[in-house]
């Protein structure tokens, strides 16, 4: 029997910025589909809103330490998945990333987020003190080659940010950081190969003087030697309008009517919104459709033009509001297994919020993805309700509770 008493020890202040931006979600998702059947993406949208509630409240009363013990089963689970996307999924604006189930549509690549911070939660609870740095990076860096090879970029950098995430939270190693990093710097110098061959002696001898354990120390060099021999490999993997995209964020203007459009239009929308904005379906830019889908990974641009300054930082100010509980929730979670739970959807929602803003003011280039509880997609609904279910699941028991 459903206990609802155990509602009153959840945390409100998850529940009310969730809520409101589902709400803003589902009148921008109209907004910008007006003209182009706004009742058929409305009514997806809502019928993966009705799932993900009945899949929230079910997290939310399922004791969260449960899943520590099914999280490597549906990690096995999901590299199946991703496996078999790739040879039978289907096909979509040059991507394979999704499954068909009977009449259901779903990417497995959204559901990999959430089974990732699953399994990273119960390695570092099993292993606790005696964890360490090249585990949870295989863990992590699997379903990454898996889901940047369909390609979706943007949801293999969700992955990594997840693991390093985690990584920080449990203070693993001060080489962290270094791991981090120096592969960034190899990146840079890897365009002249006897710069890049001095850089990586130079980072051997600071490691080897700074008394860096052998383990790490060959971690980090081989991380980036591989990061300098990939390189070149992995630009060649990536498709034609993934290779400008990035192109065009370093000068959108080279090709203002190709893959700089989307920057260039997102920009001149949230610009036109001025302080107060131009109103709900009254935006010049997104009622005449100057931003191609921008129901999905651009839906912040429609919010700048329709609501102003004031409403995108309100609708930021939410996010923020968001985050800072899920933090609070992993510092004050009963055992390690919960606070890992919390700080990897933390992570998650926080690297989804920086980089999506981040694409549509034209300061991060565009990777394809959405913004949480706001952009368009079923699948990324669900699993961000379920991930919100199991956030307060661990509110719920931080104490125990007295009737």
């Amino acid at each position: 029997m459903i206990n609802f008493r155990m509602l009153k020890v959840s945390d409100k202040y998850i529940w009310i910025p969730v809520f409101t931006l589902v709400l803003l979600g589902f009148l921008m998702i109209f907004s910008t589909t007006r003209s182009a059947e706004a009742g058929q993406f409305v009514s997806r949208q809502l019928a993966a809103l009705g799932l993900g509630l009945l899949l929230m409240g079910f997290f939310t009363y399922l004791d969260y330490k449960h899943l520590r013990y099914v999280s490597w089963g549906l990690y096995a689970l999901m590299l199946v998945m991703l496996v078999v996307v790739q040879f039978s999924g289907s096909s979509a604006q040059g991507a394979q990333r999704w499954m068909n189930i009977g009449p259901f549509t779903f990417q497995p690549s959204e559901i990999s987020k959430l089974v990732v911070i699953m399994v990273l939660a119960s390695y570092f609870d099993i292993r606790r003190e005696k964890a360490n740095i090249i585990t949870p990076l295989i863990l992590a860096g699997i379903p990454f080659l898996l889901i940047f090879k369909q390609p979706d970029l943007g949801t293999a950098l969700v992955i990594l940010a997840i693991a390093l995430g985690v990584l920080i939270w449990n203070k693993t190693s001060p080489t962290l950081l270094l791991l981090t990093f120096t592969p960034l710097l190899s990146l840079f110098m890897r365009q002249n190969i006897y710069g890049w061959i001095i850089y990586l002696v130079i980072l051997w001898g600071v490691l080897y003087f700074s008394r860096v354990k052998l383990n790490e120390l060959l971690l980090i060099l081989g991380v980036n030697v591989v990061v300098g021999i990939a390189f070149p490999i992995l630009w060649g993997m990536l498709k034609e309008y993934q290779r400008l995209r990035l192109i065009s964020f370093l000068n959108p203007g080279l090709d203002p009517k190709g893959m700089g459009y989307h920057t260039l239009q997102s920009k001149i929308a949230i610009g036109a919104g001025g302080l107060f904005g131009a109103g709900f379906m009254h935006g010049t830019q997104t009622q005449l459709q100057f931003i191609p889908i921008q129901f999905s990974d651009f839906i912040f641009s429609a919010v700048g033009e329709e609501f102003g300054l004031i409403g995108a930082g309100l609708t930021l100010f939410l996010f923020v509001m968001l985050i800072w509980r899920m933090v609070l929730m992993a510092d004050e979670a009963r055992d390690n297994f919960g606070s890992n739970l919390a700080a990897g959807i933390a992570v998650m929602l926080f690297f989804h919020v920086f980089v999506n803003i981040g694409m549509t003011l034209g300061l991060l280039p565009v990777v394809g993805i959405p913004l949480p509880f706001l952009s368009y997609g079923g699948t990324s609904l669900v699993m961000n309700l379920i991930a919100i279910g199991v956030l307060q699941s661990v509110a719920m028991r931080r104490q125990k509770l007295i009737f």
